[in-house]
C-alpha cells in the first residue's frame, strides 16, 4: 500500500482512469436495476414541498372570477367606460418565475391581507394604467407610444385604482374570511419589492383587463404558505357561498336594476267588463 500511495500517476494514466470509469458507469446505466423493474418512479422536487392541492386551486379559481366581475362593475363606474375582466389562468410558479414574467417598467404594488402574516403583491401592465391615467384626467383614454417609467404625481392618480381593486378583494375573500387590506408600498420596478424569497412558491392569478381597444394583464400573487394556512376555511366556507349568494349581494344586483327601461304592453281578451269600468282603467 504505500508504493502505491508513493507513486504519481501521469496525465495519460489519469485519462485512461477517467475513460474507463466512464464506460463501465454507461455500461451500468445500460443494465436497470431489478428492484425498479416494473415500478413507477416520480421525481420530488423539495423546492416544490409548498404546493397546494388541486381542490384548493380551483376554490381559488371561482374565488378571482367573481372579483373579476366585480372589478369590473366597479372599474366601469369609477373610469365612466365599460371595462371587461376575464380570468386568463391560474398557476403555481416560483417568485422568481412570476417576476421574470412582468413587464420592465410596470406598476407594481405591495399589499398586506391582515390577519394573515405576509403580503401579497398585485401588477397592473402600463398597456392599461396609462389609458386609465388618461381617462381619470378627463381625457379619451389614450395609451403611451413608448413605454417608461410613472412619475410620482402618475403613481397617486392610478393609487384609486389599486385601492378599488383592493376593496373587491376583500368582497371576494369574505365567504372565507374578514381581511383588512392595506397598500404597504407601488414602484415601477418589481425586482424592489421582495414579498417572499425567490425560490418559494406561489399562486400566480393572471387576469386579463379590457377597457376600450386597450388590452393588459392584471397580475396577483399570493404567497402558497398563506394559503395553505386557509385550508380548512375554504373546505367549509366555499361551497356554502357558491350554493347561497349573500343578500346584500341580491339587493345590490337589484339596485343595478331599477333604473333599466322595460317596454310592457296589456291586452284585454276574452273579458266582459262594463264601459263604466273599461273608463276607470288606469297604469
Amino acid at each position: 500500500s504505500e508504493v502505491i500511495m508513493d507513486k504519481v500517476l501521469s496525465q495519460e494514466e489519469i485519462n485512461a482512469l477517467f475513460s474507463a470509469m466512464s464506460s463501465e458507469e454507461l455500461g451500468l446505466r445500460g443494465q436497470p436495476d431489478k428492484d425498479t423493474i416494473g415500478r413507477k418512479i416520480a421525481s420530488y422536487d423539495f423546492h416544490c414541498a409548498d404546493r397546494i392541492s388541486q381542490e384548493q386551486l380551483r376554490s381559488i379559481h371561482l374565488l378571482h372570477e367573481y372579483f373579476g366581475r366585480s372589478f369590473a362593475s366597479s372599474l366601469s363606474a369609477y373610469l365612466r367606460a365599460f371595462v371587461d375582466v376575464s380570468l386568463a389562468s391560474l398557476e403555481q410558479v416560483s417568485y422568481a418565475a412570476f417576476i421574470k414574467g412582468l413587464p420592465d417598467p410596470t406598476l407594481f404594488a405591495s399589499v398586506g391581507m391582515r390577519p394573515l402574516e405576509g403580503n401579497i403583491a398585485l401588477e397592473l401592465n402600463p398597456s392599461v394604467v396609462f389609458p386609465m391615467i388618461d381617462m381619470i384626467l378627463g381625457g379619451p383614454g389614450h395609451p403611451l407610444e413608448e413605454n417608461r417609467n410613472l412619475t410620482e404625481i402618475e403613481l397617486n392618480i392610478v393609487e384609486g385604482v389599486i385601492k378599488l381593486a383592493m376593496r373587491d378583494l376583500c368582497g371576494a375573500w369574505r365567504p372565507i374570511m374578514e381581511l383588512d387590506l392595506s397598500l404597504e408600498g407601488k414602484g415601477t420596478k418589481a425586482q424592489m419589492f421582495q414579498i417572499v424569497s425567490p425560490a418559494e412558491t406561489v399562486i400566480a392569478v393572471h387576469l386579463e383587463l379590457k377597457i376600450g381597444d386597450n388590452s393588459g394583464m392584471l397580475n396577483l400573487c399570493i404567497p402558497s404558505r398563506m394559503l395553505k394556512s386557509l385550508r380548512g376555511k375554504f373546505d367549509q366556507q366555499w361551497n356554502t357561498h357558491r350554493q347561497k349568494s349573500s343578500g346584500s349581494e341580491t339587493e345590490r344586483i337589484f339596485e343595478l336594476l331599477k333604473p333599466v327601461p322595460v317596454s310592457l304592453s296589456g291586452e284585454m281578451r276574452r273579458s266582459r267588463v262594463t264601459l263604466d269600468d273599461l273608463l276607470k282603467v288606469s297604469v
